[in-house]
């Protein structure tokens, strides 16, 4: 039964995405999204409205970007050993064999900037109340 629950739980884990907001600006910003990029998507779609306006926003540009490097270092040990047929000499061997590998990291991001850049977001849910503008 635990098992069952388990191997659930990654397919549910794995079919799972988000949005990240990496950088944000008055005029735009950039998302990074992990995992499942349909739902990551719908995520950021959300986040950029709520920042720039419902439908108030253009994505410039989409794709994967590098971020940095990954190291990956790997390190196999073998001994043997041996022992004579008279069982008067002993000899053992050992090898150490080291890799290092880097690589270029990568991730999937979205830069989008507000229609209009510069003006606060249009009113509506969550924006702000109406009134007489500031100043007046």
């Amino acid at each position: 039964m635990l098992r069952k629950l388990s191997v659930g739980l990654v397919f549910v884990l794995a079919a799972c995405g988000s949005a990240k907001v990496i950088q944000r600006t008055q005029t735009g910003g950039i998302i990074q999204l992990d995992g499942d990029r349909g739902k990551a998507m719908e995520q950021a779609n959300s986040e950029m409205a709520r920042h720039c306006g419902p439908g108030n926003y253009t994505i410039t540009q989409e794709g994967e970007e590098a971020i940095g490097t990954d190291t990956f270092t790997r390190e196999d040990s073998a001994q043997d050993s041996s022992v004579s047929r008279n069982g008067r000499h002993a000899s053992s061997d050992s090898t150490t064999v080291g890799q290092q590998s880097t690589r270029t990291a990568t991730a999937w991001r979205v830069h989008y900037v507000c229609n209009g850049a510069g003006g606060p977001p249009p009113p509506g849910p969550g924006g702000p109340p109406p009134g007489p503008p500031p100043g007046a």
